[in-house]
């Protein structure tokens, strides 16, 4: 007998039988039920919930339920006598801001993790940017005197390799302070940088670890952002997220703007001149031309740099007389 929603959130449900306080809603029991119903028949549902419905536990309840199917299905012999059991789901549960997640992992997951009577498996699944590189860090501290200026910046690479020893999640949320954007974008994992299985720390790689944990999840938690850099790059035959056969978009709002922003195309001055100064920055005169002593090319970076900027320039110019200032 499998268990549903009322066997959870129902006045004499497992919640109730846990919390005290606990109190049935009849919008929250309203909604899991029609998130239920929508996950079985496989179509969309949009619904709108106002502050105090409790929605979280409206949509991971018969989100778990779905997802370890199997674990709650006797199994059964199939004709070659060997045991089946029912189909399992992977979730994933997509929010925009961090509060959010935070919530689900720290407080509403824990939570219906105790009050089930099966283990299910879920995880907060970062983009790679988030992950320390170890091979890119070694090559950071190699190479900090031609990319590096300030003081600032050499002493948040100490402190970024030191803590590379100790740390055993390798994410930016483990450390203390988070280091200079410069410092980084030079140790972090990037897909451009990657080298897969040929990296010589390939095996202690904390990325990898962490896409293994995501491989054997049933609950995904990740933000928007993710989600839709994932769907991009399924255009192109590659994917950040494993196959999944429901997806949860809380905090849904927001999802046109963030849609628009990874499956359309931009590009901004700041991010030109961002790139070109990681080959040569004037103002510090440091960059990868000087740390390989290609100085050459330096003056071809310096002409990249001119025309760049008059590109933009009469961008504007034309932006202003057509009357447009949303910047589009």
């Amino acid at each position: 007998m499998t268990t549903s929603v009322t066997d959870i959130l129902g006045p004499k449900g497992r919640i109730a039988a846990r919390l005290k306080q606990y109190e049935c809603r009849s919008e929250q029991f309203a909604m899991a039920e029609a998130v239920a119903a929508a996950i079985a028949e496989k179509r969309h549902l949009l619904v709108e919930a106002g502050t105090g419905v409790g929605k979280s536990f409206a949509y991971l309840v018969p989100a778990i339920l779905a997802a370890t199917q199997d674990q709650q299905t006797p199994k059964q012999e199939n004709d070659g006598g060997e045991e089946e059991s029912g189909p399992s789901r992977r979730v994933i549960v997509s929010t925009h801001t961090i509060s959010l997640q935070e919530q689900l992992m720290s407080k509403d997951l824990p939570l219906l993790k105790s009050v089930l009577p099966w283990e299910f498996t879920s995880v907060l699944v970062k983009g790679r940017s988030n992950y320390i590189s170890l091979r890119r860090l070694r090559s950071a501290v190699e190479r900090a005197t031609s990319m590096f200026a300030s003081e600032g910046e050499f002493a948040d690479l100490r402190r970024v390799n030191a803590w590379s020893r100790e740390t055993t999640d390798g994410s930016l949320s483990d450390i203390d302070r988070r280091p200079l954007p410069s410092v980084w974008d030079e140790a972090r994992s990037d897909h451009g940088n990657c080298m897969g299985r040929k990296c010589p720390t390939y095996n202690q790689c904390f990325y990898y670890r962490a896409r293994r944990r995501v491989q054997n999840a049933q609950i995904l938690v990740v933000n928007h952002a993710l989600y839709f850099s994932d769907l991009a790059l399924r255009r192109e035959g590659a994917s950040i997220l494993p196959n999944h056969d429901v997806v949860i978009f809380d905090e849904a709002h927001t999802l046109e703007a963030v849609a628009g922003d990874h499956l359309g195309m931009s590009v901004a001055s700041s991010q030109v001149e961002y790139a070109l100064n990681k080959l040569y920055n004037e103002r510090t005169q440091r960059g990868l031309l000087v740390h390989h002593d290609l100085n050459d090319e330096v003056e071809s970076v310096d002409r990249c740099r001119h025309l760049t900027r008059d590109f933009f320039d009469d961008l504007r110019a034309w932006q202003q007389l057509s009357g447009r200032s949303n910047g589009r």
